[in-house]
């Protein structure tokens, strides 16, 4: 007999009415985990820029795109939102979207790649993929097309530890780790785990030009953002080797050598849990040392070829992010945990579905939204609910 599904309907009373463009703020950066099924697709819109001649635009970057049509529908959308301003560069000009990312060539996270480089291409600045060779068409079409737009489109194969930074926003590559690119050549790494993991900070300490004047802004918090593909533990495990966590110290010769805050890497407010909640993706020591406030899941409610997500992988994201390991506690409902999924439902049994994330420079407001779509249907920007 299966395993009963690990996701509980939440309850209706905790959603709201609401205009999701109004509560967009100019500062504010927004994620959105669309409701694709056992796939993925995301789109990360950066806080307002100023151009040239001194107008507000804003960017976006892609990180994968598993089925067709859904994003490009979101991105028309968000040009034409239904109240307010666009919250998209609206002039489709070049660098609307500065990084494109497929994070490892299965067609459930790159399945509506060419679609997207066919609509959007001359606005695509640099696609990152993490160099692994896999006959896919979905794959081989997307490396054709950047052979034909190898004049506009950068194409870069990361490893841990490359940085690039958009405006106000800090993208770093968690993995692959170098060591398990130099196997992929001779095929000694699965394809899960050549995923491109990201972390994206905002705003982030960074070095600013302006005018004639150029300074180092040193930005004291931050908010994060910890973005999964489908990488397995053998990939994490070389995450949590790479970026190790230096514990502060508070001891009078820490403090006097202003070293006591120690460094956290790993540690994010958002995790996008990896391979859909599969067994083979998550442990309990890689949740601790993120300690997400917020967790998102992105599959189908135990059904499907693979039963995403797996009861033993949310069991330990559950414990990583409300240990009840001690003093008999019990622990909370997944939506007190703020533990989401795009499969879930209310109690009405309406479904909930694609993500929204709004969150200010401060931490202050991160506020959920969702959509209610299936995967074949557009995420309507109007009639988004606010979690509460």
């Amino acid at each position: 007999m299966a395993n009963p599904p690990p996701i509980a309907a939440v309850p209706k009373s905790r959603f709201s009415a609401g205009s999701f463009c109004n509560d967009v703020d100019s500062r504010d950066l927004v994620y959105f985990l669309l409701n694709v099924g056992d796939a993925d697709c995301q789109l990360i819109l950066l806080p307002v820029e100023l151009d040239a001649q001194g107008q507000p635009f804003r960017r976006a970057i892609v990180v994968d795109v598993g089925v067709s049509r859904k994003l490009p529908s979101l991105i028309s959308a968000l040009r034409s939102p239904p109240s307010g301003p666009p919250l998209l560069r609206p002039d489709a000009g070049p660098g609307t979207f500065p990084i494109v990312v497929g994070s490892h060539p299965h067609d459930d996270h790159i399945r509506g790649m060419p679609e997207l480089f066919e609509r959007f291409g001359q606005e695509i600045s640099e696609y990152w993929d993490p160099g692994y060779y896999y006959p896919g068409q979905a794959y081989l079409e997307t490396m054709a097309y950047l052979e034909e737009a190898s004049r506009y489109v950068s194409y870069t194969q990361p490893t841990a530890g490359m940085t690039r930074y958009v405006g106000a926003v800090k993208i770093v590559a968690l993995s692959p780790a170098i060591g398990l690119r130099n196997r992929f050549d001779s095929y000694g790494v699965d394809p899960n785990n050549s995923s491109i993991s990201l972390k994206v900070e905002f705003p982030a300490s960074r070095v600013e030009q302006r005018g004639s004047d150029r300074r180092y802004l040193r930005i004291p918090q931050t908010q994060s953002l910890i973005l999964e593909a489908d990488a397995q533990t053998l990939s994490w495990g070389y995450v949590m080797s790479d970026f190790p966590e230096l514990r502060s110290d508070d001891s009078p010769v820490a403090r006097e050598l202003r070293m006591a805050r120690g460094n956290d890497p790993l540690r994010a407010s958002v995790f996008k849990i990896p391979h859909h909640g599969s067994k083979h993706g998550v442990n309990l020591e890689l949740v601790e040392l993120i300690d997400p406030e917020i967790g998102l899941v992105s599959s189908v409610n135990g059904g499907g070829k693979y039963q995403f997500p797996h009861e033993v992988s949310i069991e330990a994201i559950r414990e990583g992010m409300e240990p009840t390991t001690s003093g008999g506690r019990i622990r909370s409902d997944d939506w007190d945990l703020q533990l989401q999924y795009t499969a879930a439902k209310d109690t009405g049994d309406a479904v909930l579905r694609s993500i929204a994330l709004v969150i200010s420079p401060t931490g202050r407001k991160r506020h959920i939204w969702r959509f209610g779509d299936r995967p074949d249907q557009m995420a309507n920007l109007s009639q988004g609910r606010l979690f509460t």
